[in-house]
């Protein structure tokens, strides 16, 4: 489905789901690069490797973040907290609890008591919605700086150049150009980027930067934008307060009397 002018609320739910994301795939050695973090002569499949491996490994992180939102004319900074159990349930309050979401591998729920709105469901009614296949694995990889999509199901290619191994499908996707910048540095992703074959469509997900938290390197910011020929909306995701490993609650309650926002594909 190609984008069109409902990105808005498409990319409302983009950016909700992106600031609930975790991860947690087990540790291991990965091949080092040089002091200064220099490109080697590195595979794919190397690079893949060492990618993966450079995950952290822990149970459960909370803390606070911004979520800067611009779209046109509308801009708005919002404060929020966050709590996750790695693999199991993402959980997220805007607005001192006026807003709250959750997200487990089966079931995505939000509400919004400033606007009104709640939602209930599954991922494969936010795929439809979307026009994209998205599951709970490939939003736990956006947050810790990892690659959205599984670099293990498809063969990529490498074009290294001065600062980045870049990874780009050896079969092409129909209708759509996709590359990921693995930092050599630190094997994580330093920007993935999907365009709409013949338009202008782009959306560019980039880890400007990257902090160490109790052992685990996490992106210490997440710069998401999307761009079509009418409009550009970014989202800025700013971390601060991280906690590792404690003991974590999840308290959602739906409140009665909002209504239910229905996800209908557009026809546009």
């Amino acid at each position: 489905m190609p984008w069109n002018s409902a990105l808005y609320k498409r990319f409302f739910f983009f950016a909700l789901t992106l600031a609930l994301t975790a991860c947690g795939a087990k540790k291991s050695s990965f091949t080092a690069t040089s002091e200064l973090g220099a490109l080697r002569n590195l595979s794919a499949k190397s690079v893949i490797k060492n990618h993966y491996a450079a995950s952290g490994n822990f149970n459960t992180l909370s803390g606070k973040m911004k979520i800067d939102y611009k779209s046109g004319s509308t801009s708005q900074g919002i404060p929020a907290t966050f709590r996750m159990q790695r693999d199991k349930t993402l959980w997220i309050s805007v607005f001192f609890g006026m807003g709250k979401a959750l997200i487990t591998p089966d079931k995505i729920a939000f509400y919004s008591s400033v606007n009104n709105l709640s939602f209930e469901g599954d991922f494969a009614a936010l795929s439809d919605f979307l026009g994209t296949p998205l599951d709970f694995n490939m939003l736990q990889g956006l947050l810790l700086g990892e690659a959205a999509l599984d670099l293990k199901k498809q063969r990529f290619n490498v074009e290294p150049n001065a600062q980045v191994y870049r990874l780009k499908p050896q079969k092409a996707v129909a209708l759509f150009k996709l590359f990921v910048d693995i930092d050599p540095k630190n094997f994580k992703v330093a920007q993935t980027q999907i365009s709409q074959g013949g338009s202008e469509n782009n959306l560019r997900i980039e880890y400007p930067s990257y902090t160490k938290m109790d052992g685990l390197l996490l992106p210490s910011e997440i710069s998401v934008s999307a761009q079509t020929a009418k409009t550009k909306t970014t989202v800025g995701i700013s971390f601060k307060n991280i906690s590792v490993n404690r003991s974590l609650s999840f308290p959602f309650k739906m409140p009665k009397g909002l209504k239910t926002l229905q996800l209908k594909p557009d026809t546009e």
